[in-house]
């Protein structure tokens, strides 16, 4: 008797299904984290870079060494620094408080234009952050000169205070522009005149502001970007600006201008975060007395009943930081 063909075994052609289901299960996980890093709170962190410490740190099982975070970095630590502070390290990380600080800068400088105290200054939110444009009629810097004006000072210091209360670590790039009239004496073309414009601003920012120079960069694009194609006079105004970019953190990796503040010890860095505090306070309290004499004593007395405002300064930043991050 003939024996019984063995059937043949049946092919799955479906198996790939499980491994595309545990990549897209990776993936979706991967997402997850980093949109909680995005949404990160300080206090959570420190809570959890604490059980980490503790749980790494003791010894081996196996082969009784030490552990692998035994030396008690911080998770956040380089080679050569302490963890950064709590405001650094929201501004370094958290999306969504960059985004909230830009919108707020935006606010401030529309509201501060129509008051008519930056006139001429706009601000746009656009793939490469912020864009703070100061148009210059005649106001920021004389024909063919890079040497800044006394209104462009003032200009350029509310600007700044706006930018150093929400920043310190964003890349800031100012950007010159000319019109298309050849200039004449000092610069041979509009390359060199918008670079030098663009550079007696960064000069002024870091000197008035305390900002790290290697968060400064200054460009010059002559007449090759044009925001008005006419030849009126209205047109060529237009086109003579400046452009203030608050670059957005997801550029960072293309510079490595953190590296000063990585390198810096966590008291250097706030002893520079308050020292930049203060400056904004002097410029606060400029405005005030501005006003008049009886807004000024207003002031004071609110002043004599918290003596210790000023050292407080710093962690009332810290709070507010950390409120920004909360989910809402």
């Amino acid at each position: 008797m003939a024996r019984k063909k063995k059937a043949e075994d049946h092919e799955n052609l479906e198996r790939w299904l499980v491994s595309y289901a545990d990549f897209m299960t990776l993936l979706f996980a991967t997402f997850v984290v980093l949109y909680a890093l995005s949404q990160i709170n300080v206090n959570e962190f420190k809570k959890v870079e604490e059980s980490l410490k503790k749980a790494f740190s003791v010894q081996s099982i196996l082969d009784g060494g030490s552990g692998v975070m035994s030396s008690g970095n911080s998770v956040m630590d380089t080679s050569s620094a302490d963890s950064m502070i709590d405001t650094l390290l929201m501004e370094y990380i958290s999306q969504r408080y960059e985004q909230e600080s830009y919108d707020k800068i935006k606010k401030d400088v529309e509201d501060l234009a129509k008051s008519g105290e930056l006139n001429g200054v706009s601000a746009t939110i656009d793939e490469r952050g912020l864009v703070i444009t100061i148009t210059d009629k005649n106001i920021l810097f004389k024909s063919g000169s890079a040497e800044l004006s006394e209104p462009a000072k003032e200009i350029l210091e509310k600007i700044g205070k706006l930018i150093v209360e929400k920043f310190a670590l964003h890349s800031i790039r100012v950007e010159g522009h000319t019109d298309s009239i050849p200039v004449s004496g000092r610069y041979p073309s509009n390359w060199e005149l918008s670079s030098a414009r663009a550079s007696s601003i960064v000069r002024y920012l870091i000197d008035r502001f305390k900002i790290l120079p290697d968060v400064m960069s200054a460009v010059g694009y002559a007449d090759t970007r044009p925001v008005a194609t006419g030849k009126d006079a209205a047109s060529l105004a237009k086109n003579r600006r400046v452009e203030i970019v608050v670059q957005r953190n997801q550029f960072k990796n293309l510079d490595h201008y953190q590296n000063s503040y990585m390198k810096m010890s966590k008291a250097e860095q706030q002893r520079r975060r308050n020292e930049q505090i203060k400056i904004i306070k002097e410029i606060d309290n400029k405005e005030i007395e501005s006003l008049g004499e009886d807004v000024k004593h207003s002031s004071d007395m609110s002043e004599m009943s918290g003596e210790n405002e000023f050292s407080n300064d710093f962690l009332d930043e810290s709070k507010r930081i950390e409120k920004l991050s909360r989910t809402k």
